[in-house]
């Protein structure tokens, strides 16, 4: 039967190893990984383009970091605003101190924001290169690290889903087996980390098949992750205490997917108009 589900994940207790005294925990390896793989993709890719390997690499590492500090930021206000208050009202201080931990939680909405004003500071203003194919080349390469960031949050668990009574029949294959209380639940981390890696996928035929057009990855993007990401969110749980905030019954996620669809809609129109026009790079390639 589609509603039955022959075998569940067996749930498995995050661990947290020590290299001396640097502790080594899954989300964070798994994220560095990521990092790694998206970071050469962009590398390879930008040598093919011929683009300066440096703006490329540069330009990640700057475009990461602000992804890093905005999706922090967003997962304080929207996500857990608490965290700004003392008493039960919004303390400046308590909110400065909350803000500053950069390391404590991100959220992944918060991040593409980071990426974009990163992107749009680094090409446009810190080190002005043609905008599109830069940062489509970027775009390109981001869902081959993402699929691992994602595995990073399927393997602690973060984003607990809805009972598997309650999962739509196509995911109950990908239920895991939670302790008590809990019970079989979806785990929404790697549900989303198999997306990427259809986005991935499609990212790399579009790339073989398709060339010129810069700023179609960033179409592409926006047109498949966000509604999907907005679907995914209805089957995050709502009765455990670490329950996504809701805003008019939405995630600040969901909020989010619905500016980056309409963002990608209005690029697409722009690209239209504007024709399969391509950048060329502003300097000789540097391979090194």
């Amino acid at each position: 039967m589609l509603a039955a589900v022959p075998l569940l994940i067996p749930y498995w207790e995050p661990q947290v190893y020590h290299l001396g005294p640097i502790p080594i925990d899954p989300w964070a390896t798994l994220t560095c990984i990521g990092f790694v793989v998206g970071l050469e993709v962009a590398r390879a890719r930008g040598i093919k383009t011929g683009l300066d390997t440096r703006d490329v690499v540069d330009g990640a590492v700057f475009i990461v970091a602000m992804g890093f500090l905005f999706g922090h930021l967003i997962h304080v206000v929207a996500y857990n605003p608490h965290l700004m208050e003392k008493d039960g009202a919004f303390d400046l201080a308590t909110a400065a101190i909350a803000l500053a931990k950069v390391w404590a939680g991100f959220s992944s909405n918060g991040g593409f924001l980071g990426a974009i004003t990163g992107a749009v500071l680094w090409f446009k203003w810190i080190r002005p290169r043609p905008f599109w194919i830069h940062a489509d080349n970027g775009m390109y390469c981001f869902p081959f690290g993402y699929v691992f960031g994602r595995l990073g949050c399927f393997s602690v668990h973060d984003h607990i889903g809805v009972t598997v009574e309650e999962a739509p029949f196509f995911l109950k294959w990908f239920a895991l087996d939670f302790p008590a209380p809990l019970g079989p639940r979806l785990d929404m981390g790697g549900v989303e980390a198999l997306w990427m890696a259809v986005i991935a996928i499609t990212f790399f035929i579009v790339n073989k098949k398709v060339k010129g057009h810069d700023g179609k990855f960033m179409v592409l993007w926006c047109l498949m992750y966000a509604p999907v990401r907005f679907c995914l969110d209805f089957l995050r749980a709502t009765d455990i205490s670490a329950s996504d905030v809701r805003w008019l019954g939405l995630t600040p996620a969901q909020f989010g997917s619905l500016i980056m669809f309409t963002a990608g809609l209005g690029l697409l129109a722009y690209m239209i108009k504007r024709g399969p026009v391509a950048e060329e790079p502003s300097e000789p390639p540097v391979t090194a």
